[in-house]
């Protein structure tokens, strides 16, 4: 491969992708690139006499006719062949049409083609690291490629070729010394795709002295330069318009008047700009379609303006990005404010530079967290942040945990100074009008960020009905029982192993470490043996009986009480093995660091990664501290479970608690740390009179003002609900009967009328159950199901690709998910979504709230089904032109008395109608069609 190469870029359409099946070329084409720009191209169909299945015409629009008259693929062998000589073969996943096509060449009699070959998937990857997708059609529209008829194999080829150009360009850009270190990184990529990068690293010529303006060089690696923004001093809204006529002079070019908007706007503004009585906590429930969060951002710019600050909490990470760009578009280009918002999430997030320059040096067998490496240098020389989310790599792969901050950094300990990220970060949000969190760090954080930020600031609590779970989930604690005997083994690992230069001979000429380190070893095996025996005592204590169709079984407190006071001996002195044990360990540390100097970037590697192994043992000893903490008789505030593999395997056994008197613990965490707050959510009541809401987010009726904003939805027009009253009666368990009943129910319910339809489920297991009654049945659309079809992400990015899937969602379907806009039509409720009754952590539940002389299904269980049900339903309309379906097919909601509460609850605007599913068929025919006719 040279500076001239000419590249042939390829792409195919084919009747699938197994050559064992058979499958053929039906589109071959090429694009020719050289010097920097398109010279050619060629593309023809191919007609090699097979049937063309109906996904890749339905994808491709290639059909029998269209090929009709096309040569086969013996007849143009000849010139592919010809074309392709001397060439550099490069496609969009390399590996699939290279070998594709060398199969066919060598099928008709030619050999396979011996010329290099480049992947532009890969490297889209590592030197666009923060694009969220990379299939080609998503990097055509990134880029700006004409691109106008995917899955056309001549549109992909073209497309692919401006991707190759675009791909050289940027890494030509690159500072030479981020080009080279990512070669040095010796990266096992496709084919020849390496060669590509060194050619374009080649061209760049000889390094010069000085880097752009914009980036600077730092213990060897090239970051972007911080710029501190300028902070603005005036705004060009400075009275707050509380009338209708002032708000909608000021609206008038900028958004669409909502009146539900404009309510929550002069709600929040009075709350805390009126001097005549004190602000109170506001709960204001703003349906889908509100208009919510300019709803408070709106009041929030002008109460900013006297010097305060705000921290405004959300559920996910994903929403604090939406919320920075709300405030950056909306609120400041929009309005003319000049409020500066900062997103913080945990340390964990952010690249530690320290970390990232040990690792980088360091030897890697894991190909995947070495390109996950390169991907990082490219992506230092664009990020101001160091947020690791910019980059989407999985949160559970290896490499985070080698590169993001492990603790608090303190300044002074870093080479990187003002350019370490979580310096920066801190830096920021001091000078912040408005601190973006979620409800996790805020749980975690609050009187930290409270104090960083200076007074009592304004809080704001975005998707409020998630805080009570958050701060629940926070609560909790476990002992992993294998922890201590795992972690142990992988000590010993880096001591002893064999595969490549271990700790033991790194200090072999060191007396007084190998002392030290012998010394550690022989406390650390006391204490896995002391561990063990612990173990055993427990599980010969609990005896409990493991069921091997559940995973998880609940554990009297007396039990423990009884295993805490059998184990006090073995307790202490493992206790006192772990005091030892960490003063070993500080003694080695400290003459490791006398050492200075000597050692090379690999052994300190090694030192980190003992280390870090050494206190997770360490870690292991305190979870099983806080455990015999936490276990107190007659707890009936604390609920204690085992969760176990199917193996039943002690060491793969976590024994988890939590505490349910939850009173005053959001008060004392988070609020007095702030102004009365701003709770708000699309469902947050059950009721007016609910009590529901007050006790889970820790708040008094007489501090609070509930307000339920009316919705701009005309339900009565754009939903019809219809409840079967002819379902069997959900069984306690899973049974064959009525799971047949269901899937033929769901059947019936999409073949009246196919559209769009999501089956809302809560339980994974019925999911499995009904899709494999659904799979394979004809006259239905695309089938996709949580837990078998991939993320959430990955079903939503594939449902709206088709006309008419099915997707069986649980989980985050119910509430995580919006739709394009007049594409979801039709939901389906299989079941009245109520929390299993007999899981531990219901019943530890039910067990607190029946001695606190309360009812667990009437202050618990409904209402928190009742919102997870208007949640579910709420994915239906998110304009005021959709329109749409929801089916009940649970009809307990007219059998039993509760189902008055449900209906009322979730018949506000809207009128039940009630039949047998044949009824149902016949009355979403005609809404669907009279909805069609009017659009």
């Amino acid at each position: 491969m040279k500076a001239n190469s000419k590249y042939a870029v390829v792409d195919m359409e084919t009747t699938g992708t197994d050559l064992q099946r058979g499958d053929r070329i039906i589109q071959f084409s090429v694009s020719f690139v050289q010097n920097g720009r398109q010279t050619g191209a060629f593309s023809t169909y191919v007609n090699d006499g097979v049937s063309i299945p109906s996904e890749i015409t339905a994808l491709t629009g290639i059909d029998q006719a269209t090929i009709a008259n096309a040569p086969s693929f013996d007849q143009l062998a000849p010139k592919i062949y010809q074309m392709l000589q001397g060439t550099v073969f490069v496609a969009h996943n390399v590996n699939f049409d290279f070998p594709f096509l060398n199969h066919h060449l060598e099928r008709v009699g030619y050999p396979a083609l011996e010329i290099e070959a480049v992947d532009t998937v890969t490297l889209s990857q590592l030197f666009f690291p923060t694009l969220g997708s990379y299939r080609l059609s998503d990097l055509s529209r990134h880029f700006q490629i004409n691109h106008h008829h995917p899955h056309s194999s001549a549109s992909d080829a073209a497309a692919t070729a401006q991707l190759l150009l675009k791909i050289s360009q940027q890494i030509t850009k690159l500072p030479r010394q981020t080009v080279q270190s990512v070669l040095d990184l010796e990266l096992n990529l496709p084919q020849q795709t390496t060669q590509f990068i060194r050619v374009n690293f080649e061209a760049m010529g000889q390094p010069s002295q000085q880097l752009p303006a914009d980036q600077v060089e730092l213990e060897g690696l090239v970051l972007k330069r911080h710029h501190r923004k300028t902070v603005e001093n005036h705004d060009r809204l400075t009275k707050f318009p509380l009338a209708k006529k002032q708000k909608e002079r000021v609206f008038r070019s900028h958004f669409e008047w909502r009146p539900s908007q404009s309510k929550m706007m002069n709600l929040v503004y009075r709350n805390f700009a009126d001097t005549k009585q004190p602000a109170r906590n506001l709960l204001i429930e703003a349906p889908t379609g509100s208009g919510k969060t300019l709803g408070y951002l709106f009041p929030l710019a002008f109460l900013l303006q006297s010097g305060k600050t705000a921290v405004i909490s959300t559920a996910t990470i994903n929403l604090q990005e939406q919320l920075q760009h709300v405030v950056e578009r909306d609120l400041n280009a929009g309005f003319g404010f000049h409020v500066q918002a900062v997103v913080l999430k945990s340390r964990r997030h952010y690249l530690d530079l320290s970390r990232f320059a040990t690792a980088l040096v360091a030897d890697d067998s894991n190909q995947l967290s070495q390109f996950s490496k390169a991907q990082i240098l490219v992506w230092l020389t664009q990020t101001t942040t160091g947020d690791l989310d910019e980059l989407h790599i999985p949160q559970n792969a290896a490499i985070l945990q080698q590169v993001n901050y492990q603790r608090e950094p303190q300044l002074a300990e870093s080479e990187f100074g003002e350019y370490d990220f979580w310096h920066w970060k801190m830096q920021q949000v001091a000078t912040a009008d408005v601190v973006i969190v979620n409800h996790h760090y805020l749980n975690q954080n609050a009187a930290e960020v409270a104090a960083t930020l200076g007074g009592q600031p304004y809080l704001i609590v975005d998707e409020a009905q998630h805080l009570p779970e958050v701060a629940f989930a926070a609560q909790r604690k476990h002992w992993w029982l294998g922890g201590v005997k795992t972690n142990v083994g992988r000590v010993k690992n880096d001591v002893f192993q064999t595969h490549e230069r271990n700790l033991e001979e790194i200090i072999s000429t060191h007396p007084d470490l190998r002392g030290l380190l012998k010394r550690l070893m022989h406390q650390l095996t006391q204490l896995e043996t002391v561990n063990q025996e612990l173990i055993q005592t427990l599980l010969t204590t609990l005896h409990v009986r493991l069921q091997p169709q559940a995973d998880v079984v609940r554990i009297p407190v007396d039990r423990l009480v009884k295993f805490t006071t059998q184990a006090q001996p073995q307790l202490q002195k493992q206790d006192q093995l772990a005091t030892q044990l960490t003063l070993r360990l500080t003694s080695l540390n400290q003459t490791l660091g006398q050492g200075e100097g000597q050692w090379v970037a690999s052994e300190y590697e090694t030192f980190l990664r003992f280390n870090e192994h050494v206190h997770a043992v360490l870690q292991g000893v305190s979870e099983l501290q806080q455990l015999v903490h936490e276990v107190k008789p007659q707890s009936v505030a604390d609920g204690f479970w085992l969760r176990y593999g199917a193996d039943h395997d002690p060491n793969n056994m976590r024994l988890e608690w939590a505490q349910f008197d939850t009173s005053t613990r959001l008060q004392k965490q988070i609020y007095q740390s702030f102004q009365p707050a701003i709770f708000t959510g699309a469902v947050l009541f059950t009721s007016k009179k609910s009590q529901y809401i007050y006790d889970q987010l820790d708040l008094r009726r007489s501090t609070t003002r509930m307000k339920r904003l009316p919705t701009d939805f005309d339900y009565q027009k754009q939903v019809q609900l219809m409840i079967a009253d002819q379902m069997p009666l959900p069984p306690a368990t899973e049974n064959e009967e009525y799971v047949a009943f269901l899937a033929n129910s769901i059947q019936k319910i999409y073949r009246a009328a196919p559209v769009p339809t999501l089956v809302l489920f809560n339980s994974l297991e019925l999911i499995q159950a009904v899709h494999a009654k659904l799979k394979g049945q004809p006259g239905l659309g695309m089938l996709l199901a949580s837990g078998i079809s991939g993320s959430q992400s990955k079903i939503m990015r594939r449902a709206v690709l088709h006309h008419a899937p099915i997707i069986l969602g649980a989980a985050g379907f119910w509430e995580g998910v919006d739709f394009p806009p007049h594409y979801l039509k039709s939901i389906i409720i299989p079941r009245i979504p109520f929390a299993a009754p007999d899981s531990p952590v219901m019943q530890a539940r039910s067990a607190y709230l029946k001695q606190q002389q309360k009812n667990p299904f009437t202050s618990y269980s409904l209402p928190h089904a009742i919102i997870t049900m208007k949640q579910g339903m709420g994915r239906l309309l998110r304009r005021s032109d959709d329109s749409g379906i929801i089916t009940i097919l649970d009809n307990r909601i007219l059998t039993k008395r509760y189902g008055t509460q449900i209906l009322t609850a979730i018949e506000e605007n809207l009128q039940a109608h009630t039949g047998s599913i044949k009824a149902i068929q016949q009355q979403q025919k005609e809404f669907l069609a009279k909805h069609q006719q009017d659009h």
